[in-house]
């Protein structure tokens, strides 16, 4: 009764992309590799790659913008094989998620470009999860959705053909009881204690 163990292939940085382009040994064995990967959407905003079982970590999985959730990320070979198959259209692309929504924490902050980390305290229904950037904090996080909110009210504004600078603007919300918040209220009187601070 033999046993044959097939030798596996430990993807890290001596079998990265950047190696292959250096080093003819390593590129031959990530062609080898890339050859059996199958290519998946997974969750419409991810492709999952699977290098088969001779290859550790067997299923990888790559973000809309091709980053790879390994620690290797855009040097991953998974990388690679997303890239060969949208070229040779064997794969859809998977979806771009909408501006401010995010469903993994991005690799790099998108205001300042600073490393992130993940932040539950953030994280929402409607934005995705949350994170901070390891320069600016939560502040980055808060700009970006800022810039996110006022891009969708542009858009909006330029599919129904409306020009903000065009809306009419009143100086203040009428209240019936005659309540006017822009009312100034006259000085008070002279003797006070008040008025010597």
């Amino acid at each position: 009764m033999s046993t044959q163990h097939a030798a596996v292939l430990v993807l890290n940085k001596r079998l990265s992309a950047s190696r292959a382009r250096v080093n003819a040994e390593v590129r031959l064995q990530l062609t080898g590799i890339l050859k059996e990967a199958v290519v998946q959407i997974h969750q419409r905003y991810f492709y999952r790659v699977d290098f088969g079982p001779g290859v550790y970590p067997q299923v990888h999985l790559v973000s809309h913008d091709l980053l790879c959730t390994c620690s290797l990320e855009e040097d991953c070979p998974a990388v690679t094989a997303v890239k060969v198959a949208l070229q040779k259209e064997k794969s859809t692309p998977a979806e771009t998620p909408r501006n401010g929504y995010f469903p993994a924490v991005p690799h790099r902050c998108p205001v300042c470009g600073a490393r992130t980390s993940y932040d539950p305290r953030l994280t929402s229904k409607n934005r995705g999860l949350g994170w901070r950037c390891d320069q600016g904090g939560a502040a980055c996080y808060w700009k970006h959705q800022a810039q996110a909110i006022c891009s969708a009210y542009q858009e909006k504004w330029r599919r129904l053909g409306i020009d903000p600078a065009y809306l009419p603007v009143q100086p203040h919300f009428g209240f019936r009881d005659g309540y006017d918040p822009e009312r100034v209220f006259p000085l008070p009187i002279p003797e006070c204690a008040l008025t010597q601070l």
